[in-house]
């Protein structure tokens, strides 16, 4: 690795890595308590069943994926705002409370006492929430320098941090009462059909819009995509509520759920995207196919919300399986590898993709597609998921795993702390984000 900058400001230029190596490892804690707790039937799990389920869901979705997502925050916001935001000591405030948060929870569940799940899973969640309160003062540094790149990717670039502190007070509070029903649905409905999407989204923009450059959304509509997107989000989620009280019909709550993924895949112009592609034009297969996941996404809530597929009570529902594997976690990885191959320096021509990732995701997804489809045609209930895609996409958590430990420890290639093409936005490159010609 080279040592171009050495400035302090420029730490956090490529800290991605540090926070992606966090993310790895609790990946795999993850699925270990995931397996244990749908592999083992002691009476600890069969009397909490709700409660442990929340918790899991909670460090799947503030957790490892959060880990991912600040991680690119911390690398690249400053470059493209060219601010001072985040210095070692916030970074590793951050890391140190999402790993410890994760692991207080996994433990938690593993011990299988009773009284130590709830003290150790509040410590946990507490944690988890205390990480995203500590990024609300850079969040608003880059929220009033908003006015830099709004031509590439507006509110869905500075917007999204100003979310986070509200996601952890919505997520403790939520704990706190989790014997209301309603507190423990808005908690989960808020990170995995409001945040988490538009999070996502939000790297699919910049890696067509800003990296790639090609203007799938025009600048002049950036914020109406947003706010119309963000309303159809909020919407669905008030739909749910409002339908349990008669207020509104069931297809229109699951009209309701489906149009915001609708939307967004219509609005990222497809009919471009296939002529880039039919031009050769190099872009991350990973972040391709998780855009096309969208409309699946959409049908598969609306089947759910109209009951044509009918699973038990305890299970996740299908559309949210399809968007954790298929959509984020496909296009998080995708983006972390296109902007690990910057910082390498890769010509966009050379770069490769991850085939054995790409089809464990995919294939995974379509697994489950299937087998909702299949209850869909022959009206069954599905009382599991199908074990072959479990398996598949447990398959993808060990080799994103080694994937990374190599490309991190046995790598050969040359790794700068500067990525290519993100120094544009650095007024003065050599001294890192944050300066002007006085300073």
């Amino acid at each position: 690795m080279d040592d171009e900058r050495t400035s302090a400001q420029y730490l956090a230029a490529g800290s991605y890595v540090d926070l992606i190596l966090a993310a790895v490892i609790m990946q795999i804690c993850f699925i270990i308590t995931a397996i244990w707790v749908g592999t083992t039937g002691n009476e600890f799990l069969i009397s909490n069943p709700e409660d442990i389920r929340y918790a899991l869901r909670i460090q799947l979705g503030l957790g490892w994926m959060m880990c991912i997502i600040c991680g690119l925050g911390f690398s690249i916001l400053p470059l493209i705002y060219d601010v001072k935001v985040f210095d070692k000591g916030l970074m590793r405030s951050y890391v140190g409370m999402n790993m410890l948060g994760q692991l207080s929870i996994m433990l938690g569940i593993m011990i299988g006492d009773e009284d130590i799940f709830y003290s150790m899973a509040t410590i946990g969640i507490t944690l988890l929430a205390t990480s995203l309160f500590i990024l609300g003062s850079p969040a608003l540094k880059i929220f009033k320098s908003r006015g830099v790149d709004s031509q590439r990717l507006g509110p869905f670039s500075y917007a999204i941090g100003m979310i986070l502190p509200i996601l952890g007070l919505i997520t403790l509070l939520s704990w706190v009462a989790r014997d209301n029903e309603f507190s423990i649905y808005l908690s989960e409905a808020v990170i995995f059909d409001l945040f988490i999407p538009l999070a996502v989204i939000s790297t699919i923009i910049s890696h067509f819009n800003r990296r790639l450059n090609w203007q799938l959304i025009d600048s002049d509509n950036l914020g109406k995509v947003f706010a119309t997107l963000l309303i159809l989000m909020l919407v669905s989620i008030i739909s749910v509520p409002l339908y349990e009280n008669g207020d509104i019909s069931k297809r229109v709550s699951a009209s309701l759920a489906m149009f915001p993924y609708l939307f967004i895949f219509i609005a990222l112009n497809p009919k471009k995207i296939i002529d880039q592609i039919v031009d050769r034009q190099p872009h991350s297969k990973m972040i391709l196919a998780s855009l096309f996941w969208l409309p699946v996404i959409g049908i598969s809530a609306y089947l759910e919300k109209m009951d044509l597929v009918v699973t038990t009570s305890g299970m996740v529902s299908f559309y949210r399986w399809i968007l954790i594997f298929g959509f984020a976690m496909q296009a998080l990885w995708g983006f972390v590898n296109y902007l690990h191959d910057d910082h390498k320096r890769l010509s966009l021509h050379r770069r490769k993709t991850t085939w054995l990732i790409f089809m464990s995701l995919n294939i995974g997804s379509i697994i489950t597609t299937y087998s909702m489809m299949n209850s869909w045609y022959t009206g069954e209930t599905i009382i599991e998921y199908p074990r072959i895609g479990i398996g598949v996409y447990a398959l993808s958590y060990v080799l994103i795993l080694v994937h990374w430990i190599k490309e991190v420890i046995f790598s050969l290639d040359d790794w700068h702390k500067s990525p290519m093409f993100y120094d544009q936005y650095l007024k003065n490159p050599e001294q890192g984000p944050g300066f002007t010609i006085d300073d």
